[in-house]
Formats: structure tokens, sequence, C-alpha cells
């Protein structure tokens, strides 16, 4: 499909077809024999079994996708080709990419919908059709940026289609004569952000004389589990689940217990509601900056923090002096949900799962200084007491910390009635530590962009790439007014840290 940007009007050519699941195939008479055996007995359960169902973790999205809360993640990436135009840099791309029609089973995979508490299921197409999943763009020649901000903002409202298998990939020309872009968008059941930005780098080239790109959905990646009916992904005895629920669960009563008391660690009940916590609409606003990533690592050594901590305490910064702005700042500090990755290391078969930590931002303190140490001390109580956990029991450790923040979005009208379990994501991705290039062009930027939830009009994602810390930010714009003002003030709040750090943040050492 290509799309061409006329000033505001869109003209687009597009051609489609139906899926056919594969594993739908014509059953033998052996098949046939069976299955009249088991509707003799009665026994349906073989056929449960033979069904390959999502984890609940991964189910998790399908229950909250609607029209106002679409559940995709996306990632911006901007390239750079110095040697030739960037039009023929596309055309090449375009050209390779429509010749690679075989797809890894992930981007094969069609997921069945379904309501609370069912598990969705997948099945996987015979083929992809690329006409409904691959796109062209060109960016008008002059405000290129504006142009492509529009844009990005807009592919991130549309939901995408659940009767095929959930992701896109635009291929973008501009902002600028030797510059374009690539997005790609998935469902967060097909692909979750770390996932998403490992395999992103899989399909990108480490040098510049690789001239025939990779297009992703050929890129081996860690491979959906096709779990059963009956099946828990990790497959284990009965009894060990119920060790492991169990730590668990005694891991979370202690969270929400201390974490309400004077202790560093914050749990999912310290949140109250504030001016972020409304219901998004439809639409959604898309912004994006670039740091430089050294000047944070440097901040962090200072400080004798981390990081996360470092980026944690800007975004602090930038969301009080807009509550500022708006008159909407609260005796009580935001808190934010921080998701972390469990499991799936790099080269494993299995996909990583998502878990979370709560982090006190501290805007309710003046002193940007003080901010980092409270961020810093938050977020070290939170990690020793998930390290102090088995490895198997921090997934059902997440999802029993999540279960008020998952009654909230399944329940109709709790969102109204109920605190949230936090204010907003912040989530830090590492990224790929060096340069990468696509049919020779460098990459510059990569910047991933998130979904909001019901009563969560924003969401601050950060991915470090080479040596640049890459910010994606998801507004509401009904919900959050001059929304563009944040990331601005991100940057600014780098500033202000770093002509600080001579005097002050030396002295300030990692508590104990």
């Amino acid at each position: 499909m290509t799309e061409f940007i006329i000033h505001d009007e869109l003209i687009i050519r597009s051609a489609g077809r139906i899926y056919e699941p594969a594993d739908r195939a014509p059953p033998t008479s052996h098949r046939n024999h069976c299955r009249a055996l088991e509707r003799t007995k009665g026994n349906t359960m073989a056929r449960q079994r033979r069904r390959k169902h999502l984890r609940i973790d991964e189910s998790f999205w399908i229950w909250l996708e609607s029209p106002n809360t679409p559940m995709h993640v996306a990632a911006l990436a901007v390239f750079e080709s110095e040697n030739e135009p960037a039009a023929a840099v596309v055309k090449r791309i375009m050209t390779a990419f429509r010749a690679q029609t075989d797809a890894h089973p992930r981007f094969r995979t069609v997921i069945r919908m379904r309501r609370f508490p069912r598990r969705g299921r997948r099945e996987l197409a015979d083929r992809i059709d690329l006409d409904l999943h691959l796109r062209h763009h060109v960016l008008p020649k002059s405000n290129g940026e504006h142009a492509l901000a529009q844009l990005i903002s807009r592919l991130q409202s549309n939901r995408l289609d659940a009767a095929l298998p959930m992701w896109e990939v635009h291929v973008i020309e501009g902002p600028h004569d030797n510059q374009f872009a690539l997005y790609l968008k998935a469902h967060h059941s097909l692909i979750n952000g770390v996932d998403a930005v490992r395999m992103l780098g899989r399909s990108l080239a480490t040098d510049a004389e690789t001239i025939t790109p990779k297009p992703l959905w050929t890129v081996s990646g860690p491979q959906p589990r096709l779990t059963t009916a009956g099946d828990d992904p990790a497959r284990v005895t009965i009894r060990e689940r119920a060790r492991l629920l169990s730590i668990a669960a005694r891991a979370v009563a202690q969270l929400c217990w201390t974490g309400r008391g004077k202790s560093p660690l914050t749990g999912p009940f310290a949140a109250l509601s504030s001016y972020l916590n409304v219901d998004p609409g439809p639409r959604r606003k898309a912004h994006t900056i670039s740091v430089d990533l050294s000047k944070l690592k440097t901040l962090a050594e200072g400080s004798g923090t981390t990081l996360n901590d470092i980026v944690l305490a800007a975004c602090s910064t930038a969301l009080r002096r807009y509550l500022l702005d708006v008159d909407a700042l609260a005796a009580e500090p935001l808190i934010a949900g921080c998701p972390v990755s469990i499991a799936a290391p790099e080269g494993s078969s299995a996909d990583s799962s998502i878990g979370i930590m709560f982090a006190d931002l501290a805007t309710n303190q003046a002193d940007p200084v003080a901010r980092v140490s409270t961020i810093a001390r938050s977020t070290k109580a939170a990690k020793d007491h998930q390290t102090a956990l088995p490895h198997s029991a921090l997934l059902p450790y997440s999802i029993l910390a999540m279960g008020s923040h998952t009654f909230r979005q399944i329940t109709p009208g709790a969102v109204n009635r109920l605190p949230p379990a936090f204010n907003l994501i912040i989530s830090n991705v590492a990224g790929p530590p060096r340069p990468l290039y696509l049919a020779g062009a460098r990459m510059v930027e990569l910047h991933p962009l998130s979904l909001l939830f019901k009563g969560e009009a924003l969401n601050i994602t950060a991915v470090s790439y080479a040596d640049r810390m890459n910010l994606g930010f998801i507004a509401c714009p009904t919900a959050l007014p001059q929304s563009h003002l944040i990331p601005r003030y991100f940057v600014d709040a780098v500033d202000e840290l770093e002509n600080r750090s001579a005097a002050s943040i030396p002295g300030m050492t990692r508590p104990a």
C-alpha cells in the first residue's frame, strides 16, 4: 500500500484478501473417526487441549482492547542516508520488502479476541497479504518534521484489525531530503516492547555495506508459546504452582502493607487520582525527543544512582512543571508504574514477560536534588523487594501486584470509583548499543511509542540507542492540552540537573 500525503488530504491505494488459518486443513478420516469417538463418549477435553491459547498475562492485553484504549505498541526509527537520496533508498527498501512474503510464524499469528475471563487464542495464517501490513508514505517537502509528527499521531490513534495478524510496517519518505523513517506497530499480545526492540535490532545491519534490507517479519525472534487450555506456560506440578503463588501472594501483601507507611518501598495503593488520571479519548498525540546518553550516565555516576533513576527524575521534574502550568500540582507525589522484563534473555526461544514495580516520583518536592534522592530510595527498595523472590515467582507476583489495576480496567465504572494503582507508566528499555543500518542508511533515532490505559492520559517510554537516549511521549490531546510541553520540560530538567551536579549531586550517595 502506498499513501501520498498532499497537505491535509490522503490518497490511498490498497488491496486485500481474507486469511485462512493454517490449522483448519480438512481433517483426515482418522481424525474424523477420533472425533466421532470423542463425541460418543462425551469427552470434549481432548478438543479443548488442541486449542492454542494465550497465557494469562498475554490475554490481559486483549481484555483491555477498546475503541478508546487500543493495546498496541510501536517504534519509530529515523534513518539518514549519506551517499544517495533517501527516496532512492526507500524505493530499494520497498522493492526488497514486497518480495519477502514468507513471514515468521509470529507475524502470521491471528489473535482471536475473547472477553474476560476467557483467554485469547492463536491461529496461524497460511500466508500474509503485504498490502494489508506494509505501507509507503511520502511526506511533503516543506515542514516535514511537523508532517511526520502528525502522521505518527494518526497512526498511533488507529486500531489494528483483529481479523488479521495485528502488525503494520510503514516506510516514510522524509522528514528531510536525506532522511526516511520506519514505523512499526504491533499488538501487545503479539509482541511486547522489549521483544520488539530486540527483533528490530536483529532485522538491521551492523554496517553500511549491507545494501539488501531484511524485512522485520522474516526475523526469527522469541517464538510465541502455544499453550493449551489446561496448561500453564511454566510446566510445573500443581504443588509447585501453589508454592510459587503462595510466595507471590505473601510478597504482594508485604508490598501493599509496607508501601502505605514511611518505608521507601512504594505499593500499588500509594497513588491518588491526579490531573493525569482521566479516561483517554480515541485520539493520540505522539512526541519524541533525543538526549545525550553520556550526559545522563554522568549524572547517574556523580549522584551514586542509576541511569533509570535519572530518567525518572527528569520525568518527575517535567511533570511537576507541567502540572504547575495548569495549576494541578497535588500535595501528594505522583506514582509511576515501571514495567520490568522477566526472563527471555537474548537467544532464548521463549517470550519475555512484563512485570511491574512502583516508584515514588517525588513531584511534591521542589528541590530537584531531593527528588533524585527520593526516587533512588524508592527504586532501590522495589528492586531489593523483588530480588528476594525466586525467579519463577516474579510473574505471578506481578500479576497479583497489578490486580487492583486489572480490576479497574475490566470492571465497568471502576476507573471512576477506585483510586489508581499508579498515575502513569514510565518505562526504560535498553536498546542496541552500537549503530545500526538499513539498506546502507544509518539509524540516527529510535523512539518507543506505547499505549494508554483507562484512567491514564500519558505514557512515557525511553530506549537507549548507541550514544543517545530516545523518548516517546503518548498523550490524549483532549485530556492533556499542550502535552508537547512535557518533552521540552524533560530536556530542561536534564540541563537543570547538570547545572546542579557540580555542587550538590556529588555529595549525595546511593542509599544503603
